[in-house]
C-alpha cells in the first residue's frame, strides 16, 4: 500500500511516534499566550478578517500581560492587504511630549539619571496603540470595536489564569518598588498585596469598563476625556511633562515599509524609527554572499558567519539610525546589496573581528515589556505587530480608576551622548530627546512573500535581540528548511560585539562551541535555563495551509483554524 504524503514527504506507518505540528487552512494566529490566540481564533471563526482579529488580540494582550503592554503605551505594526495588494507600516510608539527636552534625563551634576528614566513620569511617550488599531480598524476591518473588545473585556471580569509570566514579573524588584511607590499599582497587579502565584484566577474589572467604554464612545474618548485627564494627573504627579495636547494630538504615522529580497522571497518589514526592519533586510543581504545551507544547520561554520554579520549590523545601527522626521537617515545605503557585498568581504572565515564603534555596546539583560504577535487569515492578508510599554511595568504609574499602567518608551532615547541606555546601547545625537519624536527602537515586524503571496509573518520580543532572534526564524525556514515550529523552537544566538561576546542558548553541540571559540569567539552562558530573554513567534503558510509557532520561552500560544471551525492552540491552556 502507498503512503500518504504530508509537505510533499511520505509518512511511513510508524509516524504515530512522530509529534506534529498544528495546522488548518482556516488561519492562524501565533502570540505569547494561548488566551489572545484564543481571542484571535474566535474573532477569525466569527466572520472578522486579520486586522479584527489584530485589535482583539491586541487588547487581550494587554489584559494577561501588563507587564509587556498595553493601551497605555504603543507598537509598531506591518499589515498586508490582499484586496489592494499593498503593504502598510504604522509608526506608533509614542512620541516625546510637546515639553521634552534634550537633557531631561539628567542631574544636577550632568549625570545620567536612572531614576528619572526607569522610575518615574518623566519618561512617557503618548499612548498611541489606542489610536493606532482603531485606524487600521475602521479603514480595513469588517468588525466594530465592541465586538473585537469583548473576548479582553469577558477576561477581565470573568478572569484569567496566571501563567509563569505573570507569577515570575510580579515577584521582582520592579514589581516591589511599583508597589510601593505608585497608588493603585499593589491593588491591580498583586493578590492581597503578595505576588501573582501559577494559576491563580486574576480578573481587572476596571480595565473591562474603560474599554467597554472606549468601544461604546469611540477612542477620541480614551485620548480627549476623563481618561486622559487622569493620565495627565498621575504622570505629571511624578515629574512627568506629558499635557493634555500630547493625548489630544496623539496619532500614529503612517510609514512606508522597508522592502529587500533574499534567495527569492520578498522581505518587507517596519522601517525607521524602529531600526529592526532595515537592518534585517541588511543582514540578509550580506548573509546572501554565503551558502548557509552547505555549511549546515548551527555548524560552526554558519552560526559564524551569522554571528560576524550581525556585529556588522550592530556597528551600523550604533551610528546610523534614528527618527526619518528629524535626521536623515541612510536607508538606500544600509539596504543596498552592494553595500551589504562591502561588509561581507570583511569576513573572515576562520577569524572572529571586532567591528563595534567607539564605545560599544552590551547585550544586558534588559527587563523589557514587549509582546508579538503575527497573524494570517484564510482571504491572504496578514497582520504583524510588536506591541510595548518598555520596561517591565513600564515605568509604574498606573491610573487606577482606569485599570492600566503607563510606558516609559522615552527611556530608548539616548539620554546623553555615548552613555548606554539600559538596553545596553549607545547612540550619538542621532537619537537625542526631542518634542514629538520617537525613540529607536528594536522593533521588527516582518512579512516574507514568495511569488506574490504570503509565506511568513514573525517578530519578537526582547530589546536588541528582536532583531537578530527575527533574523534567525527567516533563516531557519529559507536556509534550513525548517517548519515554523521547530524555528521558534530551536536554539537562537545573538552576538553584538565581539568584546561582548557570543550568546548561545543551549541546544549548540560541544564540538561546535569549540570551533567558534578557537575562531575567537568569546562564549557566554545564557540564563541559568538556558534560553536568551527573547521571545521569536510566527506563522508559516506552506501548500494551502498555516502553520503557527508559538514561543517555547514562554507560556506559547501559535493557533490555527481547520476547515471544519474546529480550533487547535499550543501552550499552557489552562481549563
Amino acid at each position: 500500500m502507498a503512503h500518504k504524503t504530508f509537505l510533499n514527504r511520505s509518512i511511513p506507518p510508524d509516524i504515530t511516534m512522530f509529534r506534529p505540528y498544528a495546522y488548518g487552512s482556516g488561519g492562524a494566529v501565533s502570540t505569547n499566550s494561548p488566551y489572545a490566540t484564543a481571542a484571535g481564533l474566535e474573532i477569525l471563526k466569527n466572520g472578522g478578517n486579520a486586522v479584527d482579529a489584530a485589535c482583539a488580540v491586541s487588547l487581550v494582550l494587554g489584559v494577561v500581560e501588563p507587564y509587556h503592554c498595553g493601551i497605555g503605551g504603543g507598537c509598531f505594526q506591518v499589515f498586508y492587504h490582499k484586496e489592494s495588494n499593498q503593504f502598510h507600516a504604522m509608526d506608533a510608539r509614542g512620541v516625546a511630549p510637546v515639553k521634552a527636552w534634550q537633557d531631561m534625563f539628567l542631574d544636577e551634576k550632568g549625570n545620567v539619571d536612572l531614576n528619572l528614566t526607569e522610575y518615574s513620569g518623566r519618561p512617557v511617550a503618548s499612548p498611541a496603540l489606542y489610536r493606532a488599531m482603531d485606524r487600521t480598524l475602521k479603514k480595513y476591518g469588517a468588525m466594530t470595536w465592541a465586538q473585537v473588545s469583548a473576548p479582553a473585556i469577558r477576561l477581565c471580569r470573568e478572569g484569567f489564569k496566571c501563567g509563569f509570566p505573570y507569577a515570575r514579573i510580579s515577584n521582582t524588584p520592579e514589581a516591589d518598588h511599583n508597589a510601593a511607590e505608585y497608588e493603585g499599582f499593589k491593588e491591580l497587579y498583586f493578590t492581597n498585596g503578595r505576588p501573582r502565584e501559577f494559576g491563580e484566577v486574576v480578573t481587572n474589572p476596571r480595565l473591562g469598563d474603560t474599554m467597554e467604554e472606549v468601544a461604546k464612545k469611540g477612542v477620541d474618548y480614551f485620548y480627549t476625556g476623563p481618561i486622559a485627564d487622569a493620565m495627565v494627573r498621575y504622570v505629571q504627579k511624578h515629574k512627568g511633562v506629558l499635557i493634555k495636547e500630547d493625548l489630544e494630538k496623539c496619532e500614529p504615522k503612517e510609514r512606508v515599509p522597508v522592502r529587500g529580497t533574499y534567495r527569492g522571497f520578498d522581505i518587507i518589514s517596519m522601517p525607521p524609527p524602529s531600526s529592526g526592519g532595515t537592518h534585517i533586510i541588511q543582514m540578509l543581504n550580506i548573509l546572501e554572499n554565503f551558502d548557509l545551507a552547505k555549511m549546515g544547520f548551527h555548524s560552526a561554520q554558519s552560526v559564524h558567519v551569522i554571528a560576524e554579520t550581525m556585529k556588522l549590523m550592530f556597528a551600523d545601527r550604533s551610528v546610523a539610525m534614528g527618527d526619518p522626521d528629524f535626521v536623515k537617515v541612510q536607508t538606500e545605503k544600509l539596504l543596498s546589496k552592494e553595500y551589504a557585498g562591502t561588509l561581507a568581504a570583511k569576513i573572515d572565515p576562520d577569524r572572529a573581528q571586532e567591528f563595534a564603534p567607539t564605545g560599544g555596546i552590551d547585550a544586558v539583560e534588559y527587563h523589557g515589556g514587549t509582546t508579538h504577535f503575527s497573524i494570517m487569515d484564510k482571504e491572504g492578508n496578514v497582520f504583524s505587530q510588536t506591541q510595548t510599554i518598555r520596561n517591565w511595568w513600564g515605568c509604574g504609574i498606573v491610573i487606577p480608576e482606569y485599570g492600566f499602567i503607563m510606558n516609559n518608551t522615552m527611556a530608548d532615547f539616548s539620554p546623553k551622548v555615548g552613555v548606554k541606555t539600559t538596553q545596553g546601547l549607545a547612540y550619538g545625537m542621532a537619537n537625542a530627546v526631542r518634542p514629538g519624536k520617537t525613540p529607536l527602537s528594536s522593533m521588527s515586524p516582518t512579512i516574507v512573500m514568495k511569488d506574490g503571496n504570503p509565506f511568513l509573518a514573525v517578530g519578537a520580543a526582547g530589546g536588541p535581540r528582536i532583531i537578530t532572534s527575527t533574523l534567525q526564524l527567516i533563516l531557519h525556514v529559507i536556509d534550513f528548511d525548517l517548519m515554523m515550529d521547530p524555528a521558534v523552537r530551536a536554539p537562537h544566538m545573538c552576538c553584538l560585539t565581539k568584546n561582548q561576546g557570543l550568546e548561545l542558548e543551549d541546544g549548540f553541540s560541544p564540538d561546535t562551541i569549540k570551533a567558534l571559540a578557537e575562531k575567537g569567539h568569546r562564549i557566554l552562558e545564557t540564563t541559568p535555563f538556558g534560553e536568551l530573554f527573547v521571545m521569536p513567534n510566527g506563522v508559516m503558510k506552506r501548500e494551502g495551509l498555516f502553520f503557527p509557532g508559538g514561543t517555547c520561552r514562554n507560556d506559547g500560544g501559535g493557533g490555527v483554524l481547520t476547515g471544519y471551525g474546529t480550533a487547535a492552540i499550543d501552550g499552557i491552556c489552562f481549563l
